[in-house]
């Protein structure tokens, strides 16, 4: 969702959006990350990612890779920046994983032939040996990755009130709801969110030809086609049709079943912290009891 958030957000007329969605520039202080530097490019690489903002009120980019960090790179974020405001949205864990599978096959990540319940046993050995964030394979870390409470709460040490958490279901049933609420905690006119284009972004498909999905993804220019957003629509449209499998890919239900189970206490513990911070309106997969009758 936050490919699809960082749109919404972008045709504000007072936040200019980062010249690619994702910088990346603290992920060299991530904790959670094989191989990283621990030290910062210089500020001036940053800086250059907005190269393109004036006046408006905010500067904003969307690198999801930071909500693992740890301490090292909220405290980086937070000596470079002025006045960062964060953003974390969260997805249930359990259709989270089944999108970074889908997600992973359809941009070449994975094997093409593997299956669902062969990728959740890669993960879970991931989770066993409790490995950080590897540079290659990083799909087969979600099983770690959405366990939030884990890293949810020096966020909130962090940056207390300047800091916003959404839930990505909410933002599919009422985005237009979502991105004012947005607007009024930051401080802008909501105004202008009436004409935004709340399409839905970064779509996976099960492709015909693995050949075709690589070229598509090669010229899949960020910047250009955020520029030339229609251009990008009509030929997206017309790449469905000549390469999209159609059909529709289902996730297991036993497999279902059993991240249900895996995920029932580390939900609980993230509905706890999050009701401690004051957040009462809490989506369904924080509320939900898995039955233990159900094979694992």
């Amino acid at each position: 969702g936050t490919t699809s958030l960082f749109w919404y957000l972008s045709q504000h007329p007072d936040i200019c959006a980062s010249d690619r969605k994702e910088p990346r520039y603290f992920l060299p202080l991530s904790e959670a990350d094989e191989g990283v530097s621990g030290i910062l490019p210089p500020v001036e690489e940053y800086e250059r990612c907005f190269e393109q903002c004036s006046t408006e009120r905010y500067r904003m980019e969307a690198t999801p890779g930071y909500f693992h960090g740890g301490p090292r790179l909220i405290q980086g974020i937070r000596t470079t920046l002025e006045n960062p405001r964060i953003v974390i949205m969260l997805r249930d864990p359990v259709a989270r994983i089944w999108s970074i599978y889908r997600y992973a096959k359809s941009h070449l990540l994975l094997p093409g032939n593997v299956t669902f319940g062969t990728y959740i046993q890669e993960c879970l050995e991931v989770e066993r040996r409790r490995r950080q964030r590897p540079i290659e394979g990083q799909a087969y870390w979600s099983i770690r990755a959405s366990q939030y409470a884990d890293y949810i709460e020096p966020w909130f040490d962090a940056f207390g009130d300047d800091l916003r958490v959404l839930f990505f279901e909410d933002l599919i049933d009422s985005p237009r709801e979502i991105v004012e609420q947005l607007c009024d905690w930051l401080g802008i006119d909501r105004t202008p969110v009436a004409s935004f284009d709340l399409s839905v972004e970064n779509r996976s498909i099960r492709y015909r030809s693995r050949f075709l999905q690589r070229v598509a993804l090669a010229a899949n220019s960020e910047g250009f086609f955020r520029r030339h957003r229609r251009l990008k629509s009509r030929l997206r449209e017309i790449y469905f049709r000549l390469n999209d499998r159609g059909g529709r890919e289902t996730m297991p239900k036993p497999v279902r079943r059993q991240l249900e189970l895996l995920f029932a206490a580390p939900n609980q513990r993230l509905a706890d912290e999050l009701t401690a911070r004051g957040y009462t309106e809490l989506p369904g997969w924080l509320n939900r009891e898995p039955s233990r009758s159900e094979p694992r």
